[in-house]
């Protein structure tokens, strides 16, 4: 069966980017040779759902031939070969791309922290994970935004690196 996962990378007091929007302080902290797990998202992925802010500052670059879908509120979006915009309702938007894509395959939600938020609220999220950054940043967007209830989640898996990152996993705790 298809799982949703989020992930995201995160400074040690919650920021996903910074104010001035520079990433440096992610990238000084990854040491060559560790293993964040890209690997095994890429291997397990069937699908990735992203934000219109997060496929940007990727340079409107799509995950390695996998259907992406973008939420954007913006029309105009230029989508691209295995791009494909998407305004509407997020549960439709999951329904359809379970239906399409390899039953063994997953569904990854990558950034940003305002489609997870939305995701995770409405119930669309079965594991969650993040790669806790060793800098506190002090200021700027925050992984999660103000949410109509909690979330339990379940540890599934901490690894940490010598470089100090810890890569959280979690499962969501459905009531």
């Amino acid at each position: 069966m298809t799982t949703v996962f989020a992930g995201m990378a995160a400074s040690l007091d919650g920021l996903i980017q910074s104010t001035s929007g520079d990433l440096s302080w992610l990238n000084d902290a990854m040491a060559p040779g560790e293993d964040y797990g890209f690997a095994q998202t890429e291997a397990r992925t069937g699908a990735y759902v992203i934000g219109a802010n997060t496929y940007r500052e990727m340079g409107r670059s799509a995950g390695s031939g996998v259907p992406t879908y973008v939420i954007t509120h913006d029309a105009a979006l230029a989508g691209g070969r295995n791009v494909r915009p998407y305004t509407g309702d997020l549960a439709q938007l999951m329904d359809t791309v379970r239906a399409e894509i390899d039953p063994a395959k997953d569904i990854c939600v990558f950034g940003g922290g305002q489609l997870v938020t939305q995701l995770l609220d409405l119930g669309l999220v079965d594991e969650l994970s993040l790669a806790v950054i060793p800098v506190v940043l002090g200021s700027g967007v925050p992984f999660f935004g103000t949410m109509a209830s909690s979330t339990k989640l379940d540890l599934m898996e901490c690894r940490p690196f010598p470089s100090g990152i810890v890569l959280l996993n979690y499962r969501v705790v459905r009531p």
